[in-house]
């Protein structure tokens, strides 16, 4: 309830600011600009606007912040720190937006062009930006000071850090969108000069929008990312996830722009080597654009590459930095193998097509073959580069090797490559059978032989691709189950009985049916433990009232015993276990020997719980999701037989 209600205070607070804030600027705009009213009802808008919205600001913001200042909870709350922050973004955003508007007009002017031209406010005036930059910026001060006082008053900041460390990362990320659209700007003007006399001009408005983006946002970039680094010190901040995500993004966005306009630029050269006429002039105009976005990209991904090795480095878990390098190396090679899919696809088309006499060498078919080139050229190395090393790995037998097939990041991209073979090859399948039918029935389609080649090829191709990544899976399984069976024969556990057989049964049945090469003792209650049993003993199995009243011999052994205790709730009079019990003993001891099967592989132990709400919330989504791509499957094969 409480969180309802700090949601409806900071909620309303927010949008009556905000109506406070158009309210001023429109009555401050009046006030300097009277030309710019040009009727009465805009200055009667612009007084209702503050005379609604202080009153309902005013009262809502008196008592968020009276609770705060009786409430430590309230004002350590996480509503409250994200309506802080999001406060500060409306507000300081339209100032970085204003600034860039203003800037731009007047190097727009400066080179002598028309400023309609701009990218943002080019109907803006003087007047109107600097009076959005001066109403916001004077609201942002106050509300900078109110984040000042709550971190000097606060006891617990942990989600105050959370929130702010968003907040920061979101500034990384704007600005740095303006510096790589501002460099792409500036490029393209610079690498379209070559061909100046094929156009007769160049656009000088890309220079201009060029440097108004470069000269706003490098200087915010800046200091929004010295400001990140410079919180590394402390421990929460260099372990963030977030950080290591915004630093995926960074680089993954790099590759992946590199790559296409790349592939571009490679696919222009291609047609000049396989004898297109072009001249330098018209070489560089046919790749000033892919180049001007890659080259700033590439700075992007190699500089933010950088560090997202660095970070990958410092973690102090073996096992956690090799499964990030494991993500990133998957993400390339899955980026990689689809392009050279692509590439090889349009390949052998253009084989067909060359066979059969389709087309003309001067049009489709040279180019056909040089875009078929320029995707294989960029598809396929960055596949081998990626792909190759998380094999290899994959295929030793060491410890690290074992980790390496059993990863979740492998096994997702496997099944996901064999989703997209089933799927692709079933759906070429039913086209190549829709075209032998059609044409046994005697409604032979035009061009019946080459789409005839066409769906064969691509056909063969994706059982291709589901055969290999099919073994692959295949021996990963063979490999890892022949791992798992020798950790398990090494996993010797003590079975202690109450002395009625009862509770050994149903450990013995529950441990064969998960891990049957683990070897299982069983000890009654009466008979002591052997010297032997105790140097092989790796784990101990009781029963919840042995645990809890044990003999005083069990008692002392089990205060030496250094291996790990599993203890099985039973139903005892008289005492509860908060959370609930397993219905059954089957039950219990099958969550029994999933935790034997987890420590025996030396995984992490995870207890079976309830879901919440929002895992619910997951599936449902999850389940819209996964409909919606069924029909968008079943359209295509429509598609297929409507065409």
């Amino acid at each position: 309830m409480r969180t309802v209600r700090r949601l409806y205070f900071y909620a309303i607070a927010f949008i009556s600011l905000e109506v406070i804030l158009w309210g001023l600027i429109g009555l401050v705009r009046a006030t300097f600009s009277p030309e710019a009213v040009s009727s009465v009802d805009q200055l009667a808008q612009a007084l209702a606007l503050i005379l609604v919205g202080v009153p309902v600001f005013g009262i809502h913001w008196w008592v968020a912040q009276r609770s705060a200042r009786w409430d430590q909870e309230e004002h350590a709350s996480g509503v409250r720190a994200v309506f802080l922050y999001a406060t500060l973004l409306a507000l300081l955003i339209p100032v970085t937006q204003n600034s860039l508007a203003l800037l731009d007009r007047l190097l727009l002017g400066a080179f002598g062009l028309s400023t309609r031209e701009a990218i943002i406010g080019s109907q803006q005036t003087l007047s109107d930006n600097l009076i959005a930059m001066f109403m916001n910026g004077l609201i942002a001060v106050y509300f900078i000071l109110v984040v000042r006082d709550d971190w000097k008053t606060v006891t617990d900041q942990n989600t105050h850090a959370e929130v702010r460390r968003i907040y920061r990362y979101f500034w990384v990320g704007y600005t740095l969108i303006m510096v790589v659209f501002g460099l792409q700007q500036i490029l393209q003007y610079a690498l379209s000069r070559p061909a100046l006399h094929l156009v007769g001009f160049i656009d000088q408005t890309w220079l201009a929008n060029g440097l108004a983006l470069l000269l706003i946002g490098l200087p915010l970039w800046v200091i929004a990312w010295r400001t990140v680094q410079g919180a590394l010190d402390e421990a929460a901040e260099s372990e963030s996830k977030l950080r290591l995500g915004i630093l995926y993004l960074f680089s993954l966005a790099g590759v992946i722009t590199v790559l296409s306009s790349g592939g571009i630029a490679l696919n222009v050269l291609l047609k000049w080597i396989l004898g297109d006429e072009m001249t330098f002039s018209q070489i560089m105009a046919e790749i000033s654009g892919p180049a001007s976005i890659g080259i700033p990209l590439g700075g992007v991904w190699a500089y933010y590459g950088h560090w997202l090795r660095r970070d990958m480095e410092a973690l102090p878990d073996p096992m956690r930095r090799t499964g990030l390098r494991r993500l990133y190396n998957y993400l390339l090679s899955l980026m990689g193998l689809g392009a050279s899919f692509i590439g090889i696809s349009m390949l052998l088309s253009f084989v067909i097509d060359l066979g059969l006499g389709i087309g003309v060498w001067v049009g489709s078919l040279r180019d056909n073959l040089a875009v078929s080139l320029a995707t294989l050229l960029v598809g396929l190395p960055l596949w081998l580069l990626t792909w190759r090393p998380m094999q290899a790995q994959a295929l030793e037998t060491s410890e690290e090797g074992d980790h390496a097939r059993r990863s979740v990041v492998r096994k997702a991209y496997l099944y996901l490559v064999l989703f997209a073979g089933v799927v692709g090859g079933m759906t070429f399948a039913v086209r190549l059978v829709f075209l032998l039918l059609s044409s046994l029935l005697g409604e032979r389609p035009i061009n019946y032989v080459n789409e005839f080649l066409n769906v064969s090829q691509v056909l063969i191709l994706f059982i291709i691709l589901l055969t290999y990544h099919w073994q692959v899976l295949r021996r990963d399984g063979r490999q890892a189950t022949l791992a798992l069976v020798s950790k398990h024969a090494l996993f010797h556990t003590l079975v202690i009985d109450p002395g009625d057989g009862i509770f050994w049964e149903a450990m013995e049945a529950a441990v064969q049916k998960q891990t049957p090469h683990l070897p299982l003792a069983v000890q009654p209650i009466t008979e002591g433990i052997s010297q032997e049993a105790q140097g092989l003993v790796k784990a101990v199995v009781l029963p919840e009232n042995l645990a809890l009243e044990p003999p005083e011999a069990l008692r002392l052994w089990l205060r030496e015993f250094e291996g790990s205790k599993i203890i099985v709730p039973m139903d005892m009079p008289g005492w509860f276990w908060v959370g609930g019990r397993s219905h059954s003993l089957s039950t219990r001891a099958d969550q029994a020997a999933a935790t034997l099967r987890q420590l025996a592989e030396g995984e992490e132990v995870r207890f079976p719980g309830g879901r919440s709400g929002w895992t619910i919330v997951a599936f449902v989504f999850a389940a819209l999701f996964g409909i919606q791509v069924l029909i968008f499957i079943f359209a295509f094969l429509i598609s297929t037989f409507v065409d």
